[in-house]
């Protein structure tokens, strides 16, 4: 019997409403304050230190309109209970209460002194030292039955014919009950303008800072924000001369704009270079293409004519025949030849990159030279120097490398001529080396024979495509070291290749 059991829901589904309802939200913000990106960045900062400032000045503000509201209020109740009591003491005697009459009553409608009511019940009597339009004020009945006998208690009561007051208001006790009233007042007419003025400084205070600081705002913001703007210009310039030798001043401070600039800068001579190397490798493979189509044209030409005359002529020799076949497999052998080499330097623009173990050199050196001897037995090969030779290398790439510069050593030497190879090796390079006694290398085509098609007019020969030294140069790169021709004192070229030497392979290793 299977049976179930219910799991509560994750998190993420449980939350899910939550995220919704706060998607929407986002959504009704953003389509209501749209209009906010259409605002330039120094308009959103000068307003940003606007409405920071209101905030601040607002906060402010109230804090010193309810701070002064409170002193003044706890002023007024101060003076009342003071005089409210010394009334009390006044009027409490051996012989009871003793009433005496005030003189020079003050209209409490347009003055802000404080007068004093008393209320005798016995004697059916009031009398004030203040008048509302000349008559006594008049409390709400409420308020004053409600008064203690034993203290004061001061309330807002506004007087049935005039303003609101703020009164001390206290019963006078009998042995028989309430005597009357003590009321002790003053009109808030004098705090509530008081506190009117305050309020209109305030807020023009307030408006003053709110426009100065947008005003401030404004002005720092465009300070701060003219590099940028300058940056900008730049920008704009360079995009429509395409002169990326622009460059802004780096005399700014040390601060995020400053740095800014610099990494602008900096942005610019990357692209600069960039733009000059790609430029470069534009022409470089223009002309490798130009070069690659000439020395594919000859061949194919060759061809061709060799084709047309076998296919068109029955009249000719079979030493004809064999002669143009001759010519047509010699062509073909190194069209193909030069397709390998295009291949191998298509790969190496490419970015293709050999796979490397530890190798020694001394056998691979061995091994093309105990070939070369039998290839060529009426030339000598010798190998004059020859020591184990650790490295991080490719075998099959160190041997292309090493017949590169054999064969090209071939090429330029007599039939009973002598080549010699060396290898040496030192606690920092080893050292490979291919000499040859042939006619030498012109000093001006020393570096430029191992660009691709090139061919100096004394190493030129209808048997090569000019294209293994520049082979030979990237193998070196790749093994991290480097190859350079030189000419030999003694008459012939020496062909040097040097690799990391042992000490830097095992200091990787």
């Amino acid at each position: 019997m299977n049976s179930s059991v219910e799991r509560p829901a994750p998190a993420a589904t449980a939350f899910a409403p939550l995220r919704r309802f706060r998607d929407r939200i986002s959504r009704w913000t953003d389509h209501r304050t749209a209009f906010r990106h259409r605002i330039p960045i120094r308009g959103r900062i000068a307003l940003f230190g606007a409405g920071v400032v209101a905030l601040a000045v607002v906060s402010f503000s109230s804090l010193v309109y309810v701070l002064v509201e409170g002193s003044l209020y706890r002023d007024q109740d101060a003076a009342l209970t003071t005089r409210g009591d010394d009334v009390m003491r006044q009027l409490i005697s051996r012989r009871g209460f003793q009433l005496s009459p005030f003189d020079l009553p003050i209209d409490i409608t347009k003055s802000s002194d404080i007068f004093v009511e008393i209320t005798i019940f016995d004697q059916n009597r009031v009398a004030s030292t203040g008048k509302i339009n000349g008559a006594d004020p008049v409390l709400p009945t409420a308020l004053l039955q409600s008064a203690p006998f034993d203290r004061g208690s001061i309330v807002n009561a506004r007087a049935e014919n005039g303003p609101l007051m703020r009164v001390y208001v206290r019963q006078l006790a009998s042995p028989t009950g309430p005597a009357g009233y003590l009321v002790v007042g003053k009109s808030l007419s004098g705090i509530e303008s008081q506190l009117s003025g305050l309020r209109l400084f305030l807020v023009a205070g307030g408006l003053l800072s709110l426009i100065a600081a947008g005003a401030v705002s404004w002005l720092v913001a465009g300070r701060a924000l003219r590099p940028l703007d300058a940056m900008a210009s730049t920008a704009e310039d360079i995009g429509r001369t395409q002169d990326l030798s622009r460059r802004l001043p780096e005399n700014a401070p040390d601060d995020e704009v400053g740095r800014l600039q610099k990494s602008f800068n900096q942005m610019l001579r990357q692209l600069e270079d960039a733009y000059h190397r790609l430029q470069a490798a534009l022409v470089a493979q223009r002309r490798f293409v130009a070069d690659a189509s000439h020395e594919l044209r000859t061949p194919l030409t060759t061809i061709r004519g060799n084709v047309g005359l076998l296919l068109k002529r029955d009249d000719i020799t079979a030493d004809d025949r064999v002669a143009a076949l001759h010519d047509i497999a010699g062509e073909s052998e190194r069209m193909s030849r030069m397709v390998q080499d295009l291949l191998t330097l298509a790969r190496a623009d490419a970015g293709y990159h050999l796979d490397k173990t530890l190798v020694d050199l001394m056998p691979i050196v061995q091994e093309v030279t105990r070939q070369a001897q039998i290839l060529q037995p009426s030339r000598r090969i010798e190998l004059l120097d020859g020591v184990p030779a650790p490295m991080v290398g490719n075998t099959d790439a160190i041997k292309q490398l090493l017949w590169i510069l054999v064969d090209n050593a071939f090429k330029h030497t007599r039939e009973d001529g002598r080549i010699e190879l060396r290898l040496e090796n030192g606690n920092r390079a080893v050292r490979l080396a291919v000499a040859d006694d042939g006619p030498g290398i012109p000093q001006e085509d020393l570096e430029r024979i191992f660009e691709r098609f090139y061919q100096s007019d004394a190493a030129r020969s209808d048997e090569g495509t000019g294209l293994g030294l520049a082979i030979a140069r990237w193998i070196a790169q790749e093994h991290g070291g480097r190859v350079y021709a030189t000419n030999n004192p003694r008459g012939g070229a020496v062909f040097t290749v040097e690799f990391p030497g042992e000490s830097k392979v095992l200091a990787k290793s």
